[in-house]
């Protein structure tokens, strides 16, 4: 009870030995104490107090600051304005041209509590001395601090792409700052500091002035700023690279960085930059300016991103190549990467859901391509999942591409289920039946095996092949019946056709089911080995004894 009074006479004296008695209280080593008096002496409006905490900064840093906290503003203006003495007084330098320790040792002191207070009040002083100063050691202090307090400065400024707006106040200071900056840049050849040229470009916000007018064609800095843009991989530097695909109006010279960048850094920025969400403008320029080189890959790409990156991905590929198949085959991977149930799976597959919709669909000959793949055997012969194929020809990837769909036709989100069957829509009965003549026997059997998958319609619209009015028609579906195995399904119009038909139609009906199993056919077979026409009667006989049956 008795310190408590001592406390509150010591927080209220101006007498100068209250200094002296809380100064030996810091020097105690009893770090009750030390709390204590740091407080007190944060609570005393006075220069002398400020002074004897910023002095006891290194050694209790963390003290000061839990004791300043609701009383900065008068120690960040002491702190200030003895960086300003600082540099008014241009201490004489060392022999060897350098501060003394002690001079060194109270600049990184009040550097330090500049850069931990943010101070920013303090920064057009320690950027004009950070190139002007003679003292090497001096430039260097103050140009870390620069740098510090400008990386902090603008991700807070550029935040407000995500709808957090700044202080106008601030605003209008960092715009002073950032033109001071600006011309520090301008005079790059002078100092030769490229760290002042980060700074600026961490400090900087897409609406700056100085940054805009830094890249018109004919800028003396324009060199500067893409050589910086291109070789950082600095976050602060990359954010604000990868945030101009949200924006509007993008410089030709920041486009084509942007879209260039390859390196792994960048690509993982831009990908938080587009978001799950993304805004009205990224999707106008992804579908302008296509797909950002760093993103090209296709399946392999998934395999090098977090999965919390997925759903930026998906509306990347549906935007900026809705053309292309291979964005299905992308954006079914990742739907098999996110099956669960948990708020960031669902969240993802929408957004995959969304991007099918924007997906154009592949035509029936981009299909046909695919069932030239031998790969289409193994997963017709197997439920499993569809893994990502490391072949690069054409027909491998259509063929991937094609039976992950399928195996969507399937799922039990009847979305994806509904989405995938309209990327399907072309590869039909209607559109392979009359190009089964021109097709191998193994594309016939590939395109038959999912078509018995994906289309309802397919044995309604072979059974109404078989009684077309057009011969031609007639034949192609014959040779589907007969491909897939479903004569033994359709025996009824095959008994009209063997008997009515016209003799080349009734010849091909009676070589088909040569292939059936069923009584029913090879009755049928027997009947026709009686016929008159000798052609037809050749053909029956050559049709049972395929299936071991002896006239």
């Amino acid at each position: 009870m008795s310190l408590e009074i001592t406390y509150r006479i010591l927080t209220k004296s101006t007498r100068p030995e209250a200094i002296e008695i809380l100064a030996r209280g810091i020097a105690s080593g009893d770090a009750e104490t030390i709390n204590q008096c740091c407080r007190v002496l944060a609570m005393r409006d006075c220069r002398r107090s400020h002074e004897l905490l910023i002095a006891s900064w290194p050694h209790h840093s963390d003290a000061i600051m839990a004791a300043i906290q609701g009383c900065e503003s008068g120690f960040c203006e002491t702190v200030t304005e003895l960086l300003g003495n600082e540099l008014a007084m241009d201490q004489q330098p060392t022999s060897d041209g350098e501060l003394s320790a002690a001079g060194q040792q109270r600049l990184r002191t009040l550097t330090s509590i500049t850069t931990v207070l943010s101070i920013r009040t303090a920064m057009p002083a320690m950027i004009s001395a950070a190139w002007k100063h003679r003292s090497h050691v001096v430039r260097q202090c103050y140009v870390d601090a620069v740098v510090s307090l400008c990386q902090v400065w603008g991700k807070q400024a550029r935040r407000h792409y995500a709808g957090v707006r700044p202080d106008s106040t601030t605003e209008r200071l960092r715009g002073e700052v950032s033109s001071q900056l600006f011309e520090t840049v301008k005079n790059f050849q002078t100092h030769r500091c490229e760290d002042l040229i980060d700074a600026f470009l961490f400090l900087s916000s897409w609406d700056d002035p100085a940054l805009r007018s830094s890249f018109d064609d004919d800028h003396p800095c324009r060199t500067l700023m893409i050589r910086r843009l291109r070789s950082s991989h600095h976050h602060s530097v990359l954010e604000l690279l990868a945030g101009y695909i949200r924006r509007r109006s993008i410089p030709s010279s920041v486009l084509a960085l942007m879209m260039q960048r390859t390196d792994a850094m960048y690509c993982e920025t831009l990908l938080h930059t587009i978001s799950p969400e993304p805004t009205t403008a990224t999707f106008g320029n992804l579908k302008e300016y296509g797909l950002p080189d760093c993103l090209r890959g296709g399946v392999a790409l998934l395999q090098t991103i977090g999965s919390d990156r997925d759903a930026a991905l998906a509306h990347a590929y549906a935007n900026a190549m809705q053309h292309d198949p291979e964005t299905i085959a992308v954006l079914l991977e990742i739907l098999q990467r996110h099956s669960g149930e948990t708020s960031a799976d669902v969240q993802t597959r929408a957004a995959v859901a969304i991007s099918l919709a924007r997906c154009d669909i592949p035509d029936v000959n981009y299909w046909l391509l695919a069932f030239e793949s031998q790969r289409i055997d193994e997963w017709l012969s197997d439920d499993t999942a569809i893994t990502p194929s490391n072949s690069r020809s054409l027909e491998d990837r259509a063929a991937e591409v094609c039976m992950r769909l399928v195996q969507s036709v399937h799922s039990p989100d009847a979305n994806i289920a509904k989405l995938s069957l309209r990327l399907l829509r072309e590869l039909n009965i209607n559109n392979t039946l009359t190009l089964f003549p021109e097709l191998s026997s193994d594309q016939r059997l590939r395109i038959g095996r999912v078509l018995m998958q994906i289309d309802p319609e397919t044995l309604d619209t072979v059974r109404d092949g078989l009684r077309h009015a057009v011969m031609r028609r007639r034949l192609e579906a014959i040779e589907f019946a007969q491909t897939l195995g479903l004569v033994d399904l359709m025996i009824e119009p095959f008994t009209v056709i063997v008997k009515n038909d016209h003799q080349s139609v009734r010849l091909a009906a009676a070589a088909a089911m040569g292939a059936a199993v069923s009584e029913a056919s090879a009755e049928l077979l027997r009947e026709l080995s009686a016929s008159p026409h000798g052609s037809l009667r050749e053909t029956a006989i050559e049709a049972l004894h395929r299936r071991g049956i002896t006239v």
